[in-house]
């Protein structure tokens, strides 16, 4: 399934969403594909979310915050 165009207005927030993820992912010296299968999460759809591409469902957020230890309000702050 496609994922939902991203506003305009929102597209560089997704892409500093995606930029963090990456570097979260990073720190645990994991690939995308290692990291998305270890939470569950489809190898496109989570490569789509570090890409800032996919305009993603918030549950997928929280299960990758989850993983890494992370609360929503700490990952945000500064975006």
């Amino acid at each position: 399934m496609k994922p939902k165009e991203i506003p305009q207005d929102h597209q560089e927030l997704m892409i500093e969403i995606g930029k963090r993820l990456r570097e979260l992912r990073k720190s645990k010296d994991m690939s995308y594909i290692e990291f998305a299968k270890k939470i569950g999460i489809s190898r496109n759809s989570y490569n789509q979310m570090e890409l800032g591409i996919s305009n993603f469902q918030f549950i997928s957020l929280k299960v990758v915050l989850q993983e890494h230890g992370i609360r929503l309000e700490d990952f945000f702050k500064g975006l």
